[in-house]
């Protein structure tokens, strides 16, 4: 297994950018919790807290395509470095409203700004390790270590945030979002020498996202991955003081993380013969067989340790997709594509909040369950209907070439737009 990591990592600037970026993009760990946690803890309510996670949420959906199509045109650092100082003016902002009592109409606003300018730093890592790798394994192993990656941050933010949080000071999460997203961009974006280089504007007609079947079956099977998460986020929360154990969320959300962190280290190991399109519903298959263990939930101790089995599936899904994105995305958009994953995922997530903080405030947390067993039911059901989509034979046009190298900088193909 360290071997097929060690090989990726003597690639040139792997490692520099690989670790700037996993600091960087703390806040996909802490800043949505954290939001939860200081907007609960100012107001006393779940739904109000969920609604303006909602609306960060949303709008950071909205947005991330958008930047980067900007990036993939202009560059990584040229776009993102305005972006972070804007998004880092947000979060003071956010923080001043809910403190200072301020009309609660600005801290939506507020809240939307903050997302408006996060922009997709998993998108940019990947795109560096597909400009660097030097054929479809090494980029498997490479897209499963960021993955595991993520999982470090989510076994460690939760634990960190809901204890700062609910036993010192409410903004906590929200100032360690911030935190992480300054020294991460000052590591992250200096680094020229693999940040790939920008494609300039990119011609009307050139290559297919959202219109291609498979992207599109992908994008659809994230937003109910995300409403599966967010909810999980809330519910967490709301189990734990429901058991008089709040402080306990962040850990059971750390067992959360470290099933997955394992599934994921062990999926990158694997020397895979079964094609991308036929892992997706298998990952998604475990990850629905989990969730609905989440049921039999009856005290916080046991809540923990089914949340451990639910992980398994999260990290092999989550790989398993963006490579099928990998596939299929035209070269010179492929940033956008990975964005769009993102994308989904954190607005499902948005759903999932309010959705969550909406049920545990009528109905409980134990009745909010439910919601994560019938996301992932539905992504799995999506995912096996649009199976023939995610077959890259079936859709030559967008065909890599067939050779093992990853071209990263092929023809332009023109096959319709957005």
């Amino acid at each position: 297994m360290l071997r097929t990591y060690a090989e990726i990592f003597a690639l040139p600037g792997a490692l520099r950018f690989s670790l700037a970026g996993l600091i960087a993009r703390m806040p996909i760990a802490v800043l949505g919790l954290g939001i939860v946690l200081f907007v609960q803890g100012e107001t006393g309510s779940y739904e109000l807290a969920g609604l303006v996670a909602s609306v960060f949420m949303v709008v950071q959906a909205v947005t991330n395509p958008l930047i980067a199509r900007l990036v993939d045109a202009h560059g990584q650092s040229r776009v993102m470095v305005p972006i972070v100082c804007v998004h880092l003016i947000a979060l003071v902002g956010l923080l001043a409203a809910v403190l200072l009592g301020w009309w609660f109409g600005s801290v939506f606003l507020l809240a939307g700004l903050a997302g408006a300018s996060v922009g997709s730093l998993g998108s940019l890592v990947r795109a560096r390790w597909n400009a660097i790798v030097q054929n479809s394994r090494q980029l498997d192993t490479a897209f499963s270590w960021e993955a595991v990656a993520d999982e470090l941050l989510f076994v460690s933010g939760p634990v960190a945030v809901t204890a700062l949080a609910t036993l010192w000071f409410a903004p906590a999460g929200v100032l360690l979002s911030g935190a992480a997203t300054a020294v991460g961009a000052l590591l992250f974006y200096p680094q020229k020498s693999t940040e790939p280089a920008p494609r300039g504007r990119t011609p009307a007609g050139t290559g297919r996202v959202l219109t291609h079947p498979g992207i599109l079956t992908a994008v659809i099977c994230q937003i109910f991955l995300g409403v599966l998460f967010g909810a999980i986020d809330v519910i967490a929360v709301g189990f734990g003081d429901e058991q008089g154990a709040k402080a306990f969320a962040g850990i059971s959300l750390s067992a959360l993380a470290a099933g997955s962190l394992i599934a994921g280290a062990a999926y990158g190991a694997f020397d895979w013969r079964m094609p991308v399109r036929f892992r997706f519903p298998l990952m998604l298959t475990v990850l629905a067989a989990g969730a609905w263990l989440l049921l039999l939930a009856d005290d916080m101790l046991l809540f923990a340790s089914l949340l451990f089995v639910v992980g398994v599936g999260i990290a092999p899904s989550l790989i398993a997709v963006s490579s099928v994105i990998q596939t299929l995305a035209p070269a010179e958009r492929l940033t956008e594509s990975l964005a769009w994953i993102s994308t989904a995922l954190g607005f499902g997530v948005s759903i999932g909040s309010a959705l969550a903080g909406s049920v545990i405030d009528r109905m409980g947390a134990e009745a909010a369950v439910w919601i994560v067993g019938i996301c992932a039911s539905l992504a799995l059901v999506v995912a096996v209907v649009g199976l023939p989509g995610m077959d890259p034979v079936r859709t030559p046009a967008l065909r890599r070439p067939r050779r093992e190298a990853i071209d990263t900088a092929s023809t332009p193909v023109v096959d319709g737009q957005d």
